[in-house]
């Protein structure tokens, strides 16, 4: 009886034994997938985390290659973008898109000196990342 059902099965794989394949795959898949969701999310955390480090740092690039006569006339918090570049369309390349919201960083422009001036401390903030440097007359 055996040789007979070897002989009469050897064309494929019937539909129980697929269905089993796949029920075996399903139960295994499903686990791995929860596994993995936790490091899919804390990607996306890290890419916006590394977008907006990023435009603060080019915000920040910008900033300091102003000279340091108009950062002063231009101390606050938050500074004006576009008194600070000097037309609103300079102002305007500052904002950027990130999976469909506009951001756009918030300058501040302090006096860090103490005394009678020579110093400011610039901050550029984007969401959560806020970056923070000096620059002094010289």
């Amino acid at each position: 009886m055996l040789k007979y059902l070897m002989e009469c099965n050897n064309k494929g794989f019937t539909f129980l034994e697929i269905l089993l394949v796949v029920l075996l795959l399903a139960i295994a898949i499903v686990p791995m997938l929860r596994a993995f969701s936790p490091a899919v999310s804390s990607a996306d955390s890290i890419e916006e985390t590394a977008v907006f480090s990023n435009q603060a740092r080019g915000s920040m690039n910008r900033v300091m290659a102003l000279d340091f006569d108009t950062l002063s006339n231009n101390q606050g918090d938050p500074v004006d973008l576009v008194s600070l570049f000097g037309s609103a369309a300079e102002a305007a390349k500052e904002n950027f898109q990130f999976r469909g919201d506009i951001y756009t960083p918030t300058v501040a422009i302090t006096d860090a000196s103490g005394g009678p001036g020579g110093l400011l401390q610039l901050t550029v903030t984007v969401d959560y990342v806020r970056l923070t440097t000096l620059k002094a007359e010289y």
